[in-house]
């Protein structure tokens, strides 16, 4: 059945007109950001697809009110993770400051995903209802609780100092209702801090709870500027901390210097897994530094790469002169794709030959090797493939 590639979604199907495929892949990711939106907008993320389409629409229709709940996400001051709500007879919109029930007693949280139906089956743990939309007394009692925060961080410090605690304060977070304090402090060791805690209860006159947080957390909670200018990832809009390891820094070619590739937390910087995935498969197809290649001036050497940009500049043999040339020109194909032969570099004989590594077959051979045995109408043995695995993995290595 045809039907439109429209970029809201929710447009209804018409079978008359062709389908209407985007010219690239940056059309197709502008419309598919603007079909997320609207979804959100009107609804969550449970629709304007058929994932979610069901017989049972709402739960008017199936006769009871536990099978497709109302829910809403939220999102609280202190944190980026979104949670859900039973919406109920409350009538909450996008962007609305409700009140909810949770562990720490009454909260404040901002409604980010509209009232929509979902199945339970994709909710996890206890639904709690919403208990109210924020009104204008309650938007002034949070703004009262929040300048109590920084005095609640100033006793914290005086008192610290007082019980002589290697502990460093970092804020204070109230309940909505003023019955209970966090404190976040971070110290390199464990501390003993009862009497401290009791202490700060005395003068404080509610519950007082101490968190220890770690350097991430800290730079979340304290806020800052990043090597890029920008205010911190973590405490801006990121919902949760990626796993970051220096393998992706060398995916990437940036530097291995920990100080350089670290962020204010003192950690590597989150932002190394964004482009990671992009990086590892351009780099499966594309050639490597030092690599032999033919172009359409003739053959020549790679001496630099332009991953995101797909740009290889190339030293050709004749001329002498560097040229650019894209991926597609030199006969490497799209990411996804298995890699063309290319001109095979020529080694020293007890220098171990490049290596390719295919995407698909997931296993490294001797494309040096390989291109010798073909050139002799032979196939690359086995025992040689093993060979190379032993090197890769730091092994004795062979001569012949």
């Amino acid at each position: 059945m045809a039907s439109n590639f429209s970029g809201g979604g929710l447009a209804p199907v018409d079978s008359s007109v062709p389908v209407q495929f985007p010219r690239d892949l940056d059309e197709m990711r502008s419309l598919a950001r603007e079909r997320f939106k609207e979804r959100i907008a009107h609804g969550g993320l449970g629709s304007g697809c058929e994932c979610h389409d069901s017989p049972v629409a709402t739960a008017e229709q199936t006769g009871g009110d536990d099978l497709m709940p109302c829910v809403a996400g939220v999102r609280f001051i202190d944190s980026g993770q979104v949670y859900y709500y039973d919406a109920g007879p409350a009538q909450v919109a996008l962007n609305d400051w409700v009140v909810v029930e949770t562990s720490r007693g009454k909260e404040a949280a901002k409604v980010v995903i509209a009232p929509t139906n979902v199945a339970m089956s994709q909710i996890n743990g206890e639904l709690k209802p919403i208990e109210r939309v924020m009104t204008a007394d309650d938007v002034a009692t949070m703004e009262r609780m929040r300048r109590e925060s920084a005095n609640a961080v100033r006793v914290f410090n005086a008192r610290i100092r007082h019980h002589h605690l290697p502990m460093k304060p970092i804020s204070a977070e109230y309940s909505f209702d003023g019955s209970s304090v966090i404190l976040n402090y971070s110290s390199s060791d464990r501390v003993d801090y009862r009497d401290l805690a009791r202490d700060l209860a005395a003068q404080l006159k509610c519950r007082v709870e101490l968190r220890q947080v770690g350097p991430r957390d800290e730079a979340r909670l304290l806020g800052g500027v990043g090597r890029c200018g920008r205010t911190l990832c973590c405490s801006t809009w990121l919902p949760m901390f990626p796993e970051v390891n220096m393998g992706m820094a060398k995916v990437q070619d940036l530097s291995l210097n920990p100080g350089k590739v670290s962020g204010v937390c003192g950690r590597l910087l989150c932002c190394l897994s964004y482009e990671n995935e992009q990086y590892r498969q351009m780099k499966a197809i594309m050639p490597k530094l030092g690599q032999d290649v033919q172009t359409p001036r003739g053959d020549g050497t790679v001496i630099s790469l332009q991953i995101l940009k797909d740009l290889v500049t190339i030293r050709l043999a004749d001329e002498g002169v560097d040229a650019q040339f894209t991926a597609a020109e030199l006969g490497f194909e799209a990411p996804g794709m298995k890699r063309p032969k290319v001109v095979a570099v020529a080694t020293e004989p007890e220098t171990p030959a490049e290596t390719t590594v295919l995407p698909d077959a997931g296993e490294v051979v001797d494309a040096a090797a390989d291109e010798e045995a073909a050139g002799e109408g032979e196939q690359p043995s086995g025992n040689r493939k093993r060979r190379r695995r032993r090197r890769g993995r730091g092994g004795p290595k062979k001569t012949e």
